[in-house]
């Protein structure tokens, strides 16, 4: 799904997304929650934002990994 968009991307670009990464702000919030979500007290609302956090993370990891073999076919 993302390759065709990879493919028309300037190799610059590709290699910024490679390079993309969540704060630290981010990174502290997830390991909050996370401990939360292991200790089994997690509000509903920390759940959906942890759960916003482990989907957003998971697109990245998608796109990195996309640009990442975009790079390496050129």
């Amino acid at each position: 799904m993302l390759r065709p968009l990879a493919q028309t991307l300037r190799t610059e670009l590709l290699e910024a997304v490679v390079e993309l990464k969540p704060s630290s702000g981010d990174e502290e919030r997830y390991h909050e929650l996370a401990d939360k979500n292991a200790e089994g007290t997690l509000t509903v609302e920390e759940r959906k934002e942890l759960e916003g956090i482990v989907a957003a993370n998971t697109v990245l990891s998608l796109l990195r990994k996309e640009a990442r073999e975009t790079l390496s076919q050129r």
